[in-house]
């Protein structure tokens, strides 16, 4: 995905950092976060050797979401089948949070949505939703590359 598909909210385009690659410990992740003023979206990608392998992964990484956001996983059929978006706060309750994660193919999307401490505005389901829809349309659009 690209900082240019995120829908824009307030004054502060998003930018992204440069990718980071990640080969080992298997399977291979890239990430990359986002930003737009105070709030950030945390961006990884995991690419499994097969579906049946992406799918264990999408268990193993909804497992440590309580350590990131509070709240209850709740499924978000739009961005995917088996996609889940978990909206609440940080564990210390000081900024929102909400994390949504995905598979496409071989591959686990997982990100997380973050605001300035002292912001608990909840992320409106709307922006995950087409925040998600971009990453599953880009990591679509990028399988046939994978080796």
């Amino acid at each position: 995905m690209k900082a240019s598909d995120i829908p824009q909210v307030g004054q502060t385009p998003w930018t992204g950092d440069a990718p980071k690659v990640t080969t080992t410990p298997a399977p291979p992740d890239v990430s990359q976060t986002f930003s737009s003023g105070t709030d950030a979206i945390n961006v990884s990608v995991i690419i499994a050797d097969d579906a049946a392998q992406a799918a264990t992964a999408l268990t193993g990484a909804s497992q440590s979401v309580p350590s990131q956001v509070t709240g209850t996983a709740a499924p978000l059929p739009s961005v995917a089948t088996d996609a889940t978006v978990t909206i609440g706060t940080s564990p210390d309750g000081k900024s929102a949070m909400a994390a949504l994660l995905f598979t496409v193919d071989r591959t686990v999307s997982v990100l997380v949505f973050g605001s300035a401490p002292g912001d608990t505005n909840p992320v409106p389901k709307e922006f995950i939703e087409a925040v998600g829809k971009a990453q599953a349309a880009a990591v679509a659009a990028g399988l046939p590359n994978l080796k």
